[in-house]
């Protein structure tokens, strides 16, 4: 086991031992989160404010039902009300419930509320930046991604779902937003994000093409869409180092053109100052020069084709999100 008390660990450190499965034991997950992962500011004072501002909020904004012992609720919702309050944005989506976001980290962090608060704003600006593009609507473009590089490792299962209509935005979505609790079994949800926080933002899309992969032999017996997107949503968990090591797998099988590494790297939050998500800061696309974004389904429509076709698809549709990203270049301005 490495030595976790070590004051020069790092991020890389972490993920190198973290890629040997290895795992970070209770008593140090969350100062290594704080510290070697995160990075995390312990910026008091602004915090202070935001808290302030988040309990003037209206009773529109989504919370927990405050009908449970303990403190968990209470400081969830401060939490949240204090996101709600520094990024009106989160307010604008009417498919994502932040709530079922952000209440399973509760269990780690639910004595410390301002870590608590640092933590959720550093995943929503780092592994989250694009759930933002076409708000109040789901990542659409962000999702068919997925979708070509779920048809690029594993043609044979992409073009079954697709054939009964089921897409990434039909599973990997729901999965995303919930934090992916509902598919892994509690007591190993924290080893989960061990995982994906120390890996860069695009780790943690390989999850859900995982989960399918790992399913792949019962999906592929099920001849019906609601048979599949029942089996897709059930509560039975996976088996999470299973899960991370099919997940490792699909990553180093993608071809570099294919990975989404043109999400830009992890930054930590910085002292003094707290980014925001508002809509100035927030990465729309209307249109492009290959026309509209649906181009991407009418593209991943011809998977059902050869499989010169299936190439001739993630050709298409990589060089329109080359375009699409190109676009994100010019907009994004960091802090």
């Amino acid at each position: 086991m490495a030595c976790f008390t070590n004051p020069a660990i790092s991020r890389e450190s972490l993920k190198t031992i973290l890629g040997n499965f290895e795992v970070i034991p209770e008593h140090h997950r969350l100062k290594l989160w704080m510290t070697a992962i995160l990075q995390l500011p312990n910026n008091k004072t602004q915090y202070l404010k935001l808290r302030k501002a988040g309990q003037k909020l209206d009773s529109s904004v989504k919370l927990l039902e405050d009908d449970k012992t303990g403190q968990e609720p209470k400081v969830c919702n401060k939490v949240l009300k204090s996101l709600f309050a520094h990024c009106s944005s989160l307010r604008q989506f009417n498919h994502f419930n932040l709530a079922d976001f952000v209440e399973p980290f509760s269990s780690l962090l639910v004595t410390h509320e301002l870590i608590y608060f640092e933590v959720m704003l550093s995943i929503l600006v780092n592994w989250c930046q694009h759930w933002f593009d076409h708000i109040p609507l789901p990542p659409y473009t962000l999702l068919s991604m997925l979708d070509i590089i779920f048809l690029k490792n594993h043609p044979e299962l992409y073009k079954h779902l697709a054939n009964l209509g089921i897409r990434a935005i039909d599973y990997a979505w729901r999965w995303l937003t919930t934090s992916f609790k509902t598919i892994v079994d509690p007591q190993e949800w924290l080893i989960l994000w061990d995982h994906i926080l120390v890996n860069e933002p695009d780790f943690m899309y390989y999850i859900p093409l995982a989960a399918c992969k790992l399913q792949s032999r019962y999906l592929m017996e099920l001849s019906t869409h609601s048979e599949i997107m029942e089996l897709l949503h059930s509560t039975i968990p996976l088996d999470a180092n299973s899960l991370l090591k099919e997940a490792y797998q699909i990553c180093e099988a993608t071809p570099v053109e294919l990975q989404l590494n043109q999400m830009h790297r992890f930054h930590p939050l910085i002292p003094g100052y707290y980014p925001t998500l508002t809509p100035t800061d927030l990465i729309t696309f209307h249109s492009t020069e290959n026309g509209d974004l649906s181009n991407l389904y009418q593209f991943l429509e011809k998977a059902q084709e050869t499989a010169v076709e299936v190439e001739n698809v993630i050709k298409e549709g990589m060089a329109l999100r080359r375009y699409i990203m190109n676009q994100q270049e010019k907009l994004f301005i960091p802090p």
